[in-house]
Order: structure tokens, then C-alpha cells, then sequence
């Protein structure tokens, strides 16, 4: 471009600048599928030219200065600076510990943190606008996002490259029974104790079943463990406690078992079949009335008889103990209807707020297009 007159001379300081900065980025990203030409995108190894161009490089970064107003900006060399000058001693220094090692070649973009950065990346996703999570809610973004596989690879707008690399670990690992999936005879429940009842992973279940769930399925399987926990622990009975948890990992389970607090002990609940399809049946009559009649008083009283009115809770008494049966309908109806009401109104909430946000978006476009 200077050669034909398109830039100033003036530019070509910038262009040199620019064009070692983009060959040191180069050397610390090289990888074995670059093409043949860029020689410092190529892995690191003996016949490389990585050594020798760290040497001059390092010259090079020392002797940065930077200019504001013709004058030296910084008394000492700022953090950009000595980053990159302790990153060439310290990639120096692994590569000679390697060799020794007897390592044939080295794959720099191995040792920069693009990798970790889009895994970050992929968590913010699942926590929203949130951008200063807790350590429970971190926790779980990155369960909930090794269940998806990392979905959200193909980040938009980010400072990093697709690291190409694939997770250690997947469902499988997940689903297989574990030394710890020991029976236990006590009937303590739900308490993350050692007489907790473990969790004895069902042979048909595999990774495809639990993909194959619907998310909302998922959720309401979590809700309806905790119901469980707080219906069973004013009721100190064996056949009870089988009615409404499951020794098995059952598919819509999966996402329970991610929450755990720890591997190697039992915490959370995880509730039977039935008790899912009664919590799912119940939580959809629920939304249907609140779209109709969450505007009228006491919604939460004629959404609780309806729900014993229509939804099947027979099961209870046949599978469980006459003397508890209605205690336990009772629980579970109060605990969809106090999670339930409170989860659709912040939804409905939210979405109206969202349709006013886009309503005045409109209106201010058409104010500055002058329409």
C-alpha cells in the first residue's frame, strides 16, 4: 500500500509494529494444522524457529516505550509489557524442561487459556444477565453446560479463537454405577448422611435417553424432589418414602444428579415416576388458570382444589400408607402451587417488562428517523 501511494510513510512504522506483535501472537498459538508458510504458527520442536525468534523478541518487548504527547506515558514498563516478556521466559523454560523429557514438538496454543476463557463464556451464558454469580450458581451453569456438551461453541463477539478441543468427560461416565452405590436399611431421608438411600443407576438408561428429555421435563423432576424432601420430613415411614423417591437414576433424574453438592455422597432427592407425571400434571392445570384468573383473589385456594379435583393421586394410597396418603396430597399440592404462582408471575412479569422495553425501542427509532 505504501508502494503504490495508497498510505503515507507515515504508516509505516504501524505496519511494522503490527506485523511482529502479529508474529509473536504467532509463536504462542502455533498449532500442526497452520499453513506451511507461517513458520511461527507451526508446533514448536528442535528444528523450529521458535527459540531463536524468542531470543530477538524478547530485545524487542524490552524495548518498548510507550509515547503520550511525545513523552514517556509510564515510569516503569506496564503490565502488558512484563506480561509478555515473563511468558517468553516462562515458554522457554517449559520447552527445555520437555525436551529433556524427551517431547518431540509442542503445540503453544496448549498453554494459553483460550480454552478456559470459552468455557467461562459458555457459563455466562447459562447464568444471563448475571454477571457476578455466587459459587452455587457458577457450579451449576458448569454442570448444566457439560450436560449440553459445551453447546454454544460458536461464541460471537469474543476475543478468542474455537480452541478445537473436546471435553474429558462426558455422560457416560456419569451413568455408569459407582463403588459408592451401596444399599443402605435406613429410613432417614434426603439428608446427605450416611443412612441416605444411594442411588443404584438402571441398566436401560443411557446417555441418548437422557438427551432425548425434554428440559422442562428435567426441571419439574427437580422440583418435585424437593417437594418430596419436604413432604417426607414430617413423615418417618418406609412405604411412604418408596411412593415418592426412587432408588433408580431414571432418565428425567439426570439433571438432579448433576446438582449434587458432592460425588461421593447422596444430598439431593430424587422422586419417583409417578410423583414427576402428578408434579408435571399438577404445574400444567396450574398455568392454565393463572392465565385466566391470576387477576382474581384468592387464586391460590380454588388453583389448590382444582388440582385435587383433576389430577390422579390414587397412586399415593395404593403404592403408599393409607394413614399418610392424604398429608402427602396435601404437600404436594402446596408445594407446586408456593413454587409454582410465585415462578409465573416473576415470568410473565419479566416478559411484560421485556415487551415495553421493546415498545419504547419502536418509539425511539421512529423519533429518530423523524416518522
Amino acid at each position: 500500500m505504501f508502494v503504490s501511494g495508497t498510505v503515507s510513510a507515515d504508516y509505516v512504522a504501524t505496519g511494522v509494529f503490527v506485523g511482529e506483535v502479529d508474529q509473536l501472537f504467532d509463536s504462542f498459538n502455533s498449532t500442526r494444522h497452520a499453513p506451511p508458510h507461517k513458520k511461527l504458527l507451526r508446533p514448536l520442536s528442535s528444528d523450529s524457529p521458535h527459540m531463536g525468534y524468542w531470543d530477538k523478541a524478547f530485545t524487542g518487548v524490552s524495548s518498548w516505550i510507550f509515547l503520550k504527547d511525545g513523552k514517556p506515558a509510564f515510569n516503569k514498563p506496564p503490565p502488558s509489557q512484563n506480561g509478555w516478556l515473563i511468558s517468553i521466559r516462562a515458554v522457554r523454560h517449559v520447552w527445555r524442561m520437555l525436551k529433556r523429557a524427551g517431547f518431540k514438538y509442542l503445540e503453544t496454543r496448549n498453554l494459553n487459556q483460550d480454552p478456559l476463557e470459552n468455557t467461562f463464556g459458555v457459563i455466562r451464558l447459562h447464568c444471563g444477565s448475571n454477571s457476578n454469580p455466587t459459587v452455587g450458581q457458577f457450579v451449576d451453569a458448569l454442570k448444566t453446560s457439560i450436560i449440553n456438551g459445551l453447546a454454544f461453541r460458536d461464541l460471537t463477539n469474543t476475543n478468542c479463537e474455537d480452541d478445537k478441543t473436546e471435553l474429558l468427560d462426558n455422560l457416560h461416565s456419569f451413568l455408569e454405577e459407582s463403588d459408592a452405590s451401596l444399599p443402605h436399611t435406613s429410613t432417614n431421608h434426603g439428608t446427605g448422611t450416611d443412612g441416605a438411600v444411594s442411588i443404584h443407576v438402571a441398566e436401560q438408561v443411557q446417555e441418548e435417553e437422557v438427551l432425548s428429555c425434554d428440559m422442562k421435563l428435567l426441571s419439574v423432576a427437580y422440583v418435585s424432589g424437593f417437594i418430596a424432601r419436604r413432604v417426607l420430613r414430617g413423615i418417618n415411614c418406609d412405604d411412604c418414602t418408596t411412593c415418592l423417591t426412587s432408588p433408580m437414576l431414571f432418565p428425567t433424574n439426570a439433571f438432579i444428579y448433576f446438582k449434587e453438592y458432592e460425588e461421593d455422597k447422596q444430598s439431593l432427592t430424587y422422586p419417583s415416576e409417578k410423583l414427576v407425571e402428578t408434579v408435571g400434571a399438577s404445574i400444567s392445570l396450574l398455568e392454565s388458570m393463572m392465565a385466566e384468573d391470576a387477576h382474581m383473589g384468592s387464586v391460590e385456594e380454588k388453583i389448590t382444589v382444582a388440582i385435587k379435583e383433576t389430577v390422579d393421586f390414587g397412586w399415593i394410597g395404593s403404592s403408599g400408607c393409607s394413614l399418610h396418603s392424604q398429608k402427602i396430597v396435601d404437600g404436594i399440592v402446596r408445594g407446586v402451587t408456593r413454587i409454582a404462582i410465585p415462578w409465573w408471575c416473576k415470568r410473565k412479569n419479566r416478559s411484560l417488562n421485556e415487551d415495553s422495553r421493546r415498545r419504547a425501542a419502536k418509539r425511539k427509532l421512529k423519533i429518530l428517523s423523524h416518522k
